[in-house]
């Protein structure tokens, strides 16, 4: 019986739907989708030092077969994500202690735009996780090279922080 009563209710309101027309909404010709912002702070103090760096996303390992200057330190060598070479960002926990490393321009802000880009709130769906990680099938189908296997603990707690703020 309830299940009858809501096949009624669904024919129903799609009865109203075919009656009152569809309605589509020209965006405009300035239409933009609105970019998730993520916190720099965390960033800079964990996402950059003890992932992206510590995986030498940037520079390539030789000892793990990675070719001299192609990875994501030479913007040629790959299709997304480039990235700038600094010294690391000095923080107070997760708080960057020294904001003019931070700045407008600055190879840490480019960093962070880049791999923005490469993030989603859902971080197991983010190029940045499924791409270098064995989600993959890498190599050769995504990435080089593994950095992490999916089920790491820690790339895990670094990135699903990072989505949460």
């Amino acid at each position: 019986m309830a299940a009858t009563n809501g096949l009624r209710r669904a024919a129903v309101a799609g009865l109203v739907g075919i009656a009152t027309g569809c309605v589509s909404v020209d965006p405009g010709p300035d239409f933009v989708v609105p970019q998730t912002v993520f916190d720099a702070n965390y960033f800079y103090c964990e996402v950059e030092p003890n992932f992206i760096f510590a995986n030498s996303c940037g520079s390539g390992d030789g000892s793990k077969g990675d070719k001299p200057n192609g990875c994501h330190f030479n913007a040629s060598a790959v299709s997304g994500m480039a990235l700038l070479d600094h010294p690391a960002v000095p923080c107070n926990g997760d708080i960057v202690s020294d904001p003019s490393q931070t700045g407008t321009g600055s190879p840490a802000e480019s960093n962070l735009e880049a791999v923005s880009l490469e993030m989603n709130k859902d971080y197991t769906t983010a190029p940045l996780y499924t791409r270098p990680s064995d989600l993959s099938g890498c190599p050769p189908t995504a990435h080089p090279r593994c950095i992490f296997q999916h089920d790491d603990p820690t790339v895990n707690q670094i990135l699903s922080t990072w989505a949460s703020k």
